[in-house]
């Protein structure tokens, strides 16, 4: 299921950049329990915590691309899985603090609980995991878009009332969007196995 994970530099700055993000959401979330109605829903402070957020992400990707830019530009495919990660990391962010604007209501609290965390973890894991797995995260993908939509377009059990048409919904919609095209692409590539095993069996031919 995973392929051999090395502690890193660039891992150390994946998991460092992550931290930060967790950090500036957990800090909105104090202002939103503590009654800080700027942090709240339609605050527009929100987006100030999104860009401290993306901060720790830009951290993240400075590191990875600083450590691996030559592999980059011989092997996409493996820049591609680094930015799908990066994208569900982003996503993930987004949701992390649709869920403090969402403390109201326990269903839509609750979802956000579990697909936050599964986006961020799944993230950092995504360029260490089998290929094979790609299609279950466009699926989930592809479910939250559908979710979204449905959600703003009728009442569902249990939220009991349609949603609004927020930026910040917008935004994480554009991002899996992003997602769904790259992964995509990875589908129609071929695997970054086969693409480093190509030169070593080219040079032993004749």
């Amino acid at each position: 299921m995973f392929r051999r994970v090395h502690v890193s530099t660039e891992f150390a700055f994946l998991v460092s950049g992550v931290f930060i993000m967790v950090v500036a959401w957990a800090l909105n979330l104090m202002g939103v329990v503590s009654g800080d109605q700027s942090s709240g829903h339609g605050g527009g402070d929100v987006y100030l915590w999104l860009i401290l957020m993306f901060q720790g992400l830009a951290f993240s990707t400075v590191g990875v691309v600083g450590a691996n830019y030559r592999e980059f530009t011989v092997h996409p495919a493996m820049g591609k899985r680094y930015l799908v990660g990066f994208l569900l990391i982003a996503d993930g962010g987004v949701h992390l603090l649709a869920l403090n604007q969402h403390l109201g209501n326990v269903a839509a609290a609750v979802f956000f609980e579990i697909v936050a965390p599964l986006q961020i973890l799944g993230g950092i894991a995504f360029p260490y995991l089998e290929r094979r797995l790609d299609l279950a995260w466009l699926l989930f993908t592809v479910f939250l878009l559908g979710a979204f939509v449905a959600t703003r377009t009728m009442s569902i059990w249990p939220i009991g009332a349609v949603e609004e048409l927020d930026p910040l919904g917008v935004l994480s919609k554009g991002v899996e969007l992003s997602t769904v095209w790259v992964l995509v692409s990875l589908a129609r590539a071929g695997s970054p196995r086969k693409a480093k095993r190509e030169p070593a069996s080219h040079a032993h031919d004749p």
